[in-house]
């Protein structure tokens, strides 16, 4: 296989293991089984594809390959997977099934940049820079499914407003229900914080790739990360503490306000491009 052929199937196995990190995290909220199949299913393949490699290496070399950073970083990555399987499999933990993968993700990400580093061809370079693309691509995504949901949010308290005061009976039917508002505003929620969370681990694992220095400091960073501590803390307070209505969509409303806050102002007091 050659190396062009070798970062193909490395997206691949990211493309896949991020797609499985949403579905379990969508099903660590929602408790949907079949999220929870289709996540199992795709890590499996994660898991076949990342093994295929690992004995070809072995094959090749006639030992484990476990002797450098990269190297490492990949055994440790196969075997994180490998354990998270078999509690999937056999245990019905959701919350330590997302985490476990959360952990092998990064450590796969953390192979892709040391390999990256060390391997200084066209085809690295290309792959630098899908990275990026992906990194802006997903943050976009997530921003988006973020700002629908508080357009849905804004629209229950206007809603909300207009039924306390009996007002524009018209309106009220071409608005929506309450329920249906809270609930599109929720799972467009859910969507988007796994998205934001992949992207920015892509976006570090970008940065460690680059010439340019990167500050964990940095206000762009710090900011970006807030984003995503704020909507869990949302998802935390809606899911465990049962807080929903009009309150949740005043949350809802002051954490767009922060992403908004974030991506425009803090802009302007950053050395380093992050979404």
């Amino acid at each position: 296989m050659s190396v062009f052929e070798y970062f193909r199937v490395y997206e691949i196995i990211v493309i896949l293991y991020g797609l499985s990190l949403i579905c379990y995290f969508y099903d660590f909220v929602q408790r949907d089984r079949k999220a929870n199949q289709l996540a199992f299913w795709l890590l499996l393949v994660v898991w076949i594809l990342q093994t295929i490699f690992l004995f070809t290496k072995i094959y090749i070399t006639s030992t484990l390959p476990v002797f450098n950073l990269a190297e490492g970083l990949y055994f440790y990555a196969w075997l994180i997977l490998l354990v998270s399987i078999v509690i999937n499999y056999f245990y019905k933990v959701d919350f330590i099934v997302f985490v476990i993968n959360l952990v092998g993700f990064m450590m796969m990400m953390g192979f892709l940049v040391s390999n990256t580093i060390q391997s200084d061809t066209l085809f690295s370079g290309q792959f630098i820079g899908e990275l990026l693309l992906a990194h802006i691509v997903l943050a976009f995504i997530a921003y988006t499914l973020f700002t629908l949901s508080f357009a849905f949010s804004a629209l229950y308290i206007v809603q909300f407003y207009l039924l306390k005061k009996k007002k524009w009976p018209q309106l009220l039917r071409r608005i929506g229900s309450l329920g249906q508002l809270d609930n599109l505003s929720f799972l467009m929620m859910i969507l988007a914080t796994p998205v934001l969370l992949i992207a920015l681990i892509l976006g570090v694992s970008w940065a460690y790739t680059t010439d340019d220095l990167f500050y964990w400091i940095d206000a762009k960073t710090v900011g970006s990360f807030v984003v995503l501590i704020v909507y869990c803390v949302i998802l935390y307070l809606r899911v465990s503490k049962k807080i929903v209505g009009k309150n949740i969509a005043l949350f809802n409303a002051i954490a767009f306000s922060i992403l908004l806050l974030n991506y425009i102002f803090v802009s302007l007091f950053t050395n380093f491009h992050f979404l």
